[in-house]
């Protein structure tokens, strides 16, 4: 006896689950993919996809229509089957054959409409949910001789809406909840409200490149700019590889170990105008910049404005993510669509493929005018901060933390094992202690009014570098100190007093944090009268900041060091480092008042020198 293959029992059920638990969130890139596709096989010259409002009873319905080749009543009726593509190949890396069509029928029960026209004859076929049946049909219409179809010819009735037929076409028109709804305008539910632009907005964001030859037109009631109201208008949508020559710089650089690509675009705002140059480059979408994994040229896990922002720091850009496009290629190997193609999966495990894995290639292979856009990026400052990173990096070698480059294992680690033997908690080396309030921060105000002395630090020679045994030690975060609102914003810590990036080694520390508020206006009687008000106020409020960026760094540096308790999880080290964690550690301000008054008399006494010479 051979084998049986596997049946489907209940297949109404399996249908109406595959429909009622897809995404919403990918039914623009299905109808999209299927018409650019089928438009791809037209002749050179013809290959068009066109996204415009159909006027279905007085209500506006969004309708796909792209040339290539049509379907017959027949290879309508088989596309129109779940698990079944006409002109594709069905693949578990390539064409599902279902994704339009549960994501479509997830948010039009009331129906999405097919018309194709093959060798000059339409066909039309409308699928949706039937409360009878309890399951998504072709519905049937009744002929006038009372016969009733699924799919049926209607090339007399395009005829009389002038309709061309010279050529193969297909059409799609998506009907939404019920007959009232207007889909052009709330696509993705009656309850959910989108911008005008949404679906150009989708497909320039969702591809990174159109097939080989296909022009995208939109009606201008669906893009950025003018035409709001109006239809019949088009505008050419382009994807960013189209402008990527119209930009300052951009360069893609190949991982030769991996073969992952990553593409790094400079895209500025225009000199004369508020948008960036990409968008004036393609009016009729809203261009920003993101990050991204690019697979097949399909972008998966975007990340944009202030969810770019805020995971930038992770991919070695602290600042200039409002101008940096960052795109991660993936060998086609190295990825499979998961089963509604909003996300990736690795071929060996099924699990997800975030952005996230890829970070350190981004930071590794980033060429130097990146890094130069991300000095340019950086917010003026005229405070420095090495003392309080010297200070702060003795704290954590006292600790012995090894980097987890160090690690005994290449992979990342949740851990990096104990550098002794039995050690139940981090145990301090013998050594001068830190104090805060004679030593620390203030070291580097003695030094400014002494003369040289045995202790001051050479230059190292040139071409020297770091022993083996310093850079196994853990090296101290950069710490960043924020004051403008929107790069406070931007990382995600308003109302937080700091936000540690372990995999890019960065602090970001809010100098508007309310300690910072609480600790300068504490700080402050202890200095009137003793200079310009202002000046004592600015003071007065940098050296808040300071103190608190060193409590925030000090707090980070105890908490790296549980690195070496095995009792300390991978969790357990994230929480201690969390932004809330931190928000403690900076609220206790009045440990650091006293060494805080003694910085600012300093600089003040200093200030008077300076005047004075």
């Amino acid at each position: 006896m051979s084998a049986e293959p596997l049946q489907i029992h209940d297949a109404r059920f399996l249908i109406n689950r595959l429909i009622e638990q897809a995404p919403t969130h990918t039914l623009v890139r299905e109808f999209f993919m299927n018409a650019q596709e089928n438009a791809a096989l037209a002749p050179v010259g013809h290959r068009e996809v066109r996204v415009y409002p159909t006027l279905i009873d007085g209500v506006r319905k969004l309708t796909f229509w792209n040339t290539g080749p049509g379907m017959d009543d027949s290879e309508l009726r088989t596309a129109t089957n779940l698990s079944s593509s006409i002109n594709k190949p069905m693949a578990l890396d390539g064409n599902f054959g279902i994704g339009a069509k549960v994501s479509g029928l997830t948010l039009n029960p009331a129906g999405i409409r097919y018309r194709s026209c093959k060798n000059g004859i339409v066909h039309e076929v409308t699928i949706g949910y039937d409360e009878d049946e309890q399951t998504y049909v072709r519905y049937p219409v009744e002929f006038e001789d009372g016969t009733e179809d699924t799919v049926y010819d209607v090339t007399s009735a395009v005829l009389l809406a002038e309709t061309n037929i010279s050529f193969d076409w297909a059409e799609v028109v998506l009907f939404g909840e019920d007959d009232g709804h207007d889909t052009v305008s709330r696509p993705v539910g009656t309850n959910t409200g989108v911008e005008r632009s949404y679906v150009t907005s989708q497909v320039f964001r969702r591809f990174s490149a159109f097939q080989p030859g296909v022009v995208v037109r939109i009606d201008v009631s669906m893009t950025k700019g003018g035409g709001k109201g109006e239809t019949g208008r088009f505008r050419r949508l382009k994807p960013l590889s189209s402008v990527i020559p119209e930009l300052p710089n951009a360069e893609t650089v190949t991982c030769l170990d991996t073969e992952v690509s990553v593409h790094y675009v400079h895209d500025p705002k225009h000199s004369n105008y508020s948008h960036s140059i990409s968008a004036l480059k393609n009016p009729a979408t809203q261009s920003t910049t993101f990050c991204a994994l690019v697979h097949k040229d399909e972008r998966y896990d975007i990340k944009n404005k202030k969810r770019w922002s805020a995971a930038a720091p992770n991919f070695g850009i602290p600042f200039g993510s409002t101008v940096l496009t960052v795109e991660i290629i993936l060998p086609h190997k190295m990825a499979l669509p998961n089963q509604y193609r909003d996300g990736l999966t690795s071929p060996e495990d099924r699990s997800p493929l975030t952005v996230e894995h890829f970070a350190a290639t981004v930071r590794e292979l980033m060429p130097e005018w990146v890094k130069e856009v991300i000095r340019n990026a950086h917010p003026p400052s005229d405070d420095n901060l090495d003392d309080l990173q010297h200070d702060l990096q003795q704290l954590l070698d006292e600790f012995k933390v090894p980097t987890i480059a160090f690690g005994p294992s290449k992979a990342l680690p949740d851990r990096v094992e104990n550098v002794d033997d039995g050690n139940d908690e981090s145990e301090q080396i013998e050594g001068d202690r830190l104090d805060e309030g004679d030593e620390g921060i203030l070291r580097s105000i003695r030094h400014k009014t002494r003369r040289a002395t045995q202790k001051n630090v050479r230059k190292a020679p040139e071409g020297a570098k770091l022993s083996k045994e310093s850079k196994a030690l853990e090296r101290v975060p950069t710490i960043e100190i924020l004051t403008a609102l929107e790069d406070i914003e931007a990382k995600g810590i308003k109302g937080r007093a700091g936000k540690f990036y372990k995999d890019a080694q960065t602090l970001f520390v809010n100098g508007k944090y309310s300690a910072v508020d609480r600790m300068a206006a504490e700080l402050e009687p202890s200095f009137i009268g003793q200079g310009e008000p202002e000046e004592v106020r600015a003071l007065v409020l940098k050296a808040a900041q300071r103190f608190t960026a060193f409590r925030v760094g000090k707090a980070t540096c105890y908490a790296i060091s549980k690195r070496l308790v095995d009792d300390w999880s991978v969790d357990d080290l994230d929480r201690a480092t969390s932004p809330e964690s931190l928000s403690l550690a900076a609220d206790d301000y009045r440990q650091s008042v006293n060494a805080a008054r003694k910085w600012v008399r300093t600089e003040l006494k200093l200030s008077e020198v300076e005047k004075v010479d």
